[in-house]
């Protein structure tokens, strides 16, 4: 028997790899399902989501625990009697690139809980850089797929807005490009230093754990793109945070019965301040 989170490292090595195999033989860019919670002009699932579902559900299945596991494309329960573990993956981040044919921002991310839903941890792959990481109880390790997790990840300490901040955001669709314009374009103008990491979803996390950016800020985001990354932001001090109409900031909370549900204003930032300051500057 293998532990939960070796399991999730061979399952994200593995999609690492048949990803590869895949594009160049120009497989798995066909329709075969929509995601909930989705139209179909924002996202779809394709022959690679489910390729990398089957081997997460496969690699899960040798653990010797029941799992509940919670993609955005389904849900499995995997083994006999109430679940010991819970798993949230994003199977395959990166599908709308994939099916176009451009080689970039491929990942697999799945986070772990204990049956209360309590993160244990995370693991996620990085396919065009190959690259894994993985997060638990000792902090944020990542490296190269061959030479396996020896460096140590910190997320940034930045605290306020300046012109040296990076801020992420899924800019690639143009209807969260509408709704995230219109609501920067004064503090963009106020700080023209500043700089725009235009990917998202699931795999930002590990980015903001290993500090390349400071803070990720969403309107009407995915709970499915969040969930998975979860296990990336509770060791590594990352704040996630549910923004209320008020600009009060909630914690976000990890629910599976409302995964394909979305959260109209969500920050993931580097530290809490740094969340206060990008609230009261888009106020």
């Amino acid at each position: 028997m293998v532990s939960i989170r070796d399991a999730l490292e061979l399952a994200v090595c593995r999609i690492a790899s048949e990803v590869r195999e895949l594009h160049q033989e120009g497989l798995g860019r066909e329709t075969v399902g929509s995601v909930p919670g989705r139209p179909e002009t924002e996202d779809v699932e394709i022959g690679i989501d489910s390729h990398c579902d089957e081997i997460f559900r496969e690699t899960l299945s040798n653990i010797g625990s029941t799992v509940a596991l919670y993609s955005e494309h389904g849900s499995y329960l995997i083994g006999n009697g109430d679940p010991e573990y819970l798993v949230s993956v994003d199977p395959f981040d990166g599908s709308g690139l994939y099916q176009r044919g451009i080689p970039a921002e491929w990942w697999s991310v799945a986070s772990y809980f204990d049956n209360a839903g309590v993160p244990l941890g995370g693991v996620a792959v990085d396919i065009i850089r190959n690259e894994i990481y993985v997060s638990d109880e000792d902090g944020i390790l990542f490296g190269s797929i061959e030479r396996g997790v020896c460096q140590e990840a910190h997320p940034a300490s930045t605290r306020k807005i300046s012109d040296d901040l990076t801020i992420a955001a899924y800019l690639m669709d143009p209807s969260y490009l509408t709704k995230w314009s219109a609501r920067f374009s004064d503090l963009v103008t106020r700080y023209p230093g500043l700089r725009i990491w235009p990917n998202g979803g699931a795999s930002i996390y590990p980015w903001l754990a290993r500090g390349l950016v400071d803070a990720y800020v969403m309107f009407d985001e995915p709970r499915s793109e969040i969930d998975p990354g979860i296990g990336f932001s509770n060791w590594s001090g990352i704040k996630l945070f549910d923004v209320g109409q008020n600009g009060d900031l909630s914690g976000y909370q990890f629910d599976p019965d409302i995964r394909s549900g979305r959260v109209p204003f969500f920050i993931a930032a580097c530290t809490q301040d740094l969340a206060y300051a990008i609230v009261n500057e888009l106020a």
